[in-house]
């Protein structure tokens, strides 16, 4: 027999020689009875025995539970356990434990009582001692003679202790420790820095000071660090505090790679942190600064884990997880993502992303794309549990790909997604689901297109039609504007004019216009006239000269030909004019027609011919007499 287990009885004495016959007992657990007191020869013939547990009994100093040499026949013990009992149970006084010479690990009550002042007491002999833990711990102060007689410590735990007071130099004599437990002790800001103030010169690699600070601080990081540069550190444990800030100037120890400031209150962090390998910043409130910052100031090469859980984090800046190159695992539970934000493409090596408890609807195409690219490579796992999730025709693309992934989704078959008609389905087996709903939207797809068609066509047709009807208006429009902005014109509201008259004509008729219209209107009646041979802005584009000399003559005089009509810059004139009249004129008609030739009704415009029917036209006679009298009526209608 190796192991005996009488533990959760009601044993309340051993009586000598209860294990006389067990040599070859290894470990023997006596915790959670009734013990009050031990005999002289309780343990004879256990001499290899390693292991001895007697917690959570009532053994004490008081009550002489221990007799002087109790522990004599355990000369292989490595591991005793003998914490929460009386609490004036110490064993370190009263010689009890000084020849357990092989002594490796001891768990133990620790009281600050008249008879035993200090706690180094009866370890002087322990040398070969690693590993010290408490459990009742009535400790006031840490001096340096608290640990005095345990050099070789490598683990100290005197979590829970009423420890008050922290003196310089408290564990400068602890030259092999590697991990200190401090957690559950009320410190404030100088009693942590009196204890890592000795780890400039002591090679620890964990600290534990979970629920330390559990005041609103703030902590100069950068001295804080500065004290463990040099120690080796490894792993910092300081969840459960009330930091809020934590930034730094300078990077992290080189050596540390595991940093835990879970349950706090911070809402912002960043540092450098050159050789990292996990994270924990769960449970805060990180979300806003995490939106626009990074935690990391540069590269985090070495980072593996990281945990941003229960931070109400809405969305992740893009390159939060830039340099990155070895993280195998980001865990993102419990806050109010809708989507993946951040960059997913420089992960190659990501092998687990917990998204559960989120508000996740469906992944966008080019998050899809990088995490079907690191699936590939890195056998990516993704917890997508407890989201909302969308089966309908907007996230169908999104459904096609769950069900082409289907195993890369850890624990698929607990998903949920609320389906076209508001019902929540179980989404998994996809295939039916993805089936269902292709065919669901196939005729929302061809409606909606026939609907969008339609639609279209109809606002192409109205535009189109409105757009023809106000053609004229719309060019008319234009080209004021334009020449309002590209060059100064004068305002004309006055009524004064720089023509008398644009004359508008085609090319074939130039010889009446010089030989006619120039020698009767200009020379004989001094009338200034506007024809765009002679008066048009030489390098200003056409449509603009027209509409310029329109807008600055009273009249406008159309000789009509058939060549007139078949003319694109005469119809330009004669309807720019027109709207010259409408909307610049306040209705007044400043066209006049001139027909040089005989022209049926019926070959004219319907706008033209609406002027005809105004009587605001004049043929042109052929003999002498009546060119009189139409030169008289042409000079009267541009005076008037």
């Amino acid at each position: 027999m190796n192991f005996l287990n009488l533990r959760h009885n009601r044993i309340v004495l051993l009586s000598n020689g209860s294990f006389k016959n067990l040599k070859h007992l290894l470990e023997l657990d006596l915790s959670w009875n009734k013990l009050k007191r031990l005999e002289l020869g309780s343990f004879t013939g256990l001499s290899n025995l390693q292991k001895l547990k007697l917690d959570h009994n009532n053994l004490s100093l008081k009550w002489k539970s221990f007799p002087s040499g109790v522990f004599a026949p355990l000369t292989s013990l490595k591991h005793l356990n003998a914490k929460y009992n009386d609490r004036d149970g110490f064993l370190a006084c009263k010689n009890v434990i000084t020849n357990l010479k092989h002594l490796e690990m001891l768990e133990l009550d620790i009281d600050e009582s008249p008879d035993c002042t200090n706690i180094n007491y009866g370890f002087s002999k322990l040398t070969n001692l690693k590993s010290l833990r408490t459990g009742y711990c009535d400790l006031t102060f840490l001096s340096s003679y608290t640990f005095e007689n345990m050099k070789y410590l490598q683990f100290i735990d005197i979590s829970r202790c009423s420890i008050s007071e922290v003196h310089d130099g408290s564990f400068e004599n602890q030259k092999q420790l590697k991990v200190l437990n401090i957690s559950q002790i009320n410190f404030d800001i100088y009693d942590i820095f009196n204890i890592v103030e000795n780890f400039r010169s002591t090679p620890i690699q964990k600290l534990v000071m979970t629920h330390t600070l559990r005041d609103a601080v703030s902590l100069e990081w950068d001295d804080f660090f500065n004290c463990l540069k040099k120690s080796g550190i490894k792993e910092l444990q300081m969840g459960g505090n009330s930091f809020v800030h934590v930034l730094g100037k300078y990077p992290l120890p080189p050596t540390l790679e595991i940093f835990d400031l879970s349950y706090n209150n911070l809402n912002k962090f960043q540092f450098e942190m050159p050789n990292l390998m996990q994270l924990k910043l769960q449970n805060n409130g990180l979300g806003k600064f995490l939106a626009s910052n990074r935690y990391s100031k540069q590269s985090a090469k070495q980072l593996e884990y990281v945990d941003l859980s229960f931070n109400q984090i809405q969305s992740l800046s893009f390159s939060i997880f830039h340099n990155h190159s070895k993280l195998k695992t980001i865990i993102l539970s419990h806050n109010i993502l809708s989507d993946i934000s951040f960059d997913m493409s420089t992960l190659p090596t990501l092998e687990m992303l917990n998204l559960s408890h989120n508000k996740i609807q469906a992944f966008s195409e080019e998050s899809m794309n990088d995490i079907s690219n690191i699936a590939r490579s890195s056998g990516l796992k993704i917890d997508l549990s407890k989201n909302n999730l969308q089966c309908g025709c907007n996230t169908l693309p999104f459904i096609q790909w769950m069900h082409e992934h289907h195993r890369i989704f850890f624990g698929i078959n607990t998903y949920r997604c609320n389906w076209i008609n508001n019902s929540v389905i179980t989404i998994f087996p996809l295939r039916p689901i993805v089936l269902q709903l292709e065919k669901e939207c196939a005729s929302y797809t061809v409606l909606i297109a026939c609907i969008t068609s339609g639609i279209a066509l109809a606002c192409v047709v109205l535009v189109g039609g409105l757009v023809y009807r106000y053609r004229w208006r719309l060019r008319y429009v234009y080209h004021m504007t334009r020449s309002k902005y590209k060059r100064y014109r004068p305002i004309l509201d006055d009524g004064h004019y720089t023509f008398e008259a644009f004359i508008s004509y085609s090319d074939e008729e130039q010889d009446f216009l010089f030989k006619d219209v120039i020698p009767n209107l200009e020379q004989k009646e001094s009338l200034k006239i506007c024809v765009h041979q002679r008066d048009f802005l030489p390098g200003e584009d056409i449509t603009q000269n027209i509409t310029n000399a329109i807008h600055e003559s009273k009249k406008t005089v159309c000789i009509i030909t058939r060549s007139f009509l078949d003319s694109y810059y005469c119809m330009f004139e004669f309807n720019m004019a027109r709207m010259e009249s409408i909307y610049s004129r306040g209705g007044q008609n400043i066209l006049f027609l001139v027909f040089l030739e005989q022209i049926r009704p019926s070959e004219l415009p319907l706008v033209m011919l609406e002027l005809v029917q105004k009587q605001s036209y004049i043929e042109y006679p052929n003999d002498e007499q009546g060119n009189v009298v139409f030169w008289d009526k042409i000079k009267e209608t541009l005076i008037t």
